[in-house]
């Protein structure tokens, strides 16, 4: 039954072609797809929030020469946080699907991130996956939206085996930096990322960023980053609007994935939405480390109105 329901509802597969991979009749699959929902097994849900915009999700590709794009429309205005569960509820099959058997994959930290992370679920056929935590925290007390609870979610979500980078995001000094970096409990984590095939990220809005809101960034210091003309960061590295990455004092300071080793991922997916994601988006897109974007119609029309408009000071 579970395997019926998979093939037609998420693989499009017809009833004939089910019956003929089953090796069963045409209306057993029939009647195992009815049991499927009344069993709840299947859920049927109209969202406003499941269309796709395609045009949208073209022009991105085109502009900024990506693998793909999700572009999430919705029928109506919503505020944030709908926003951002919107997103998450939307574009989660669509990459379920990108999982292939055995795949590491790297996850860091967001809002949106974390309700793409909540919607995901697995398909009736175990993928093996390991969940990679891709950098330290931000906060020592629980947060849904942080790397180390959404590296869990995912993992308990698809069964799969997770990987904890129990560490700061940021530390006092490089001498700290590299202590932990070499600890055998960190390297267990790090020599994973070579191995990861998708990387989910959120991308930070430097003077609201969860480095700010968790403290280990002043409001003071990320003043001066964004007077520098940094508009936002990707898994602890901080670029500006041209998507050329900035050196700041907290280069050595970072526990995670290094920015090389993130730009030769198969699948970097930044994952954000809202008015005030349209200038890191955009500086991040134009870095070339991201190369799949899941957002809202409204973000996506924006940042492509910014690109195509006369560069100017954000």
């Amino acid at each position: 039954m579970l395997q019926a329901a998979h093939m037609y509802y998420v693989d499009n597969l017809t009833q004939a072609e089910i019956a003929n991979v089953l090796g069963v009749s045409r209306p057993t699959v029939s009647r195992l797809l009815t049991r499927a929902r009344e069993e709840g097994v299947v859920q049927i849900t109209i969202s406003p929030w499941r269309q796709r915009d395609s045009a949208l999700e073209e022009a991105m590709c085109r502009k900024f020469h990506l693998r793909g794009a999700i572009i999430v429309r919705s029928a109506g205005s919503a505020d944030s946080a709908t926003m951002r569960q919107g997103i998450g509820f939307g574009a989660a099959a669509h990459v379920a699907k990108l999982f292939q058997p055995n795949d590491v994959v790297g996850i860091g930290r967001g809002r949106t991130l974390a309700e793409l992370t909540a919607a995901m679920r697995p398909p009736p056929l175990p993928l093996n996956l390991t969940i990679v935590q891709l950098l330290g925290d931000v906060s020592a007390q629980h947060d849904e939206t942080l790397a180390h609870e959404l590296t869990r979610q995912l993992a308990v979500n698809f069964g799969g085996k997770a990987y904890y980078l129990s560490a700061p995001a940021l530390v006092e000094n490089a001498t700290v930096r590299d202590m932990l970096m070499n600890s055998a409990a960190i390297r267990t984590v790090t020599e994973l990322y070579r191995a990861v095939r998708i990387a989910l990220v959120g991308i930070g809005e430097i003077e609201h960023s969860p480095l700010v809101l968790g403290g280990l960034i002043s409001e003071a210091e990320a003043h001066r980053m964004a007077e520098m003309g940094i508009v936002g960061d990707i898994c602890g590295y901080f670029f500006d609007l041209d998507g050329c990455f900035r050196s700041t004092i907290f280069d050595d300071r970072t526990i995670g994935i290094t920015l090389d080793e993130l730009r030769t991922r198969e699948y970097v997916i930044a994952v954000a939405g809202g008015s005030d994601k349209v200038l890191p988006l955009l500086g991040v897109l134009r870095s070339g480390v991201v190369n799949f974007v899941i957002t809202d119609h409204i973000t996506a029309a924006q940042v492509l109105a910014r690109a195509d408009s006369a560069k100017q000071a954000p």
